[in-house]
């Protein structure tokens, strides 16, 4: 998703109706507690961050005619890192190549276990 200006509305705000509650402990999320990091004119990627649990959320928010429709997950990465890694290349078809061959070595777990 490439970044474009802006939208004058934060139609994506709207779809906090749909994602109202934490998909970990079920507490309801505040308007604050959300905050959109990558938007086009009829999209946005929006994390939101739990006040109780404090596990986060990222939910792709798209405006479909008169309504709003989202899809979300239950993520790890925290809002600094959201941003890093949605600014950083993509990953080359040799990396991932290279991590799939280094996984299955016998000896990966202990090379971790020792870095």
């Amino acid at each position: 998703m490439t970044q474009v200006a802006k939208p004058r509305n934060d139609a994506w705000r709207e779809a906090l109706k749909i994602i109202s509650r934490c998909p970990v402990c079920s507490t309801i999320y505040n308007q604050e507690d959300a905050r959109s990091f990558a938007y086009e004119e009829k999209a946005a990627l929006v994390h939101l961050t739990c006040r109780h649990c404090q596990g986060f959320f990222l939910a792709m928010v798209v405006k479909l005619g008169v309504g709003l429709s989202s899809v979300g997950m239950v993520t790890d990465l925290n809002y600094i890192d959201l941003k890093r890694l949605h600014a950083a290349g993509t990953i080359e078809i040799d990396e991932l190549i290279e991590g799939a061959v280094s996984i299955k070595n016998p000896d990966f777990i202990n090379k971790i276990v020792n870095y």
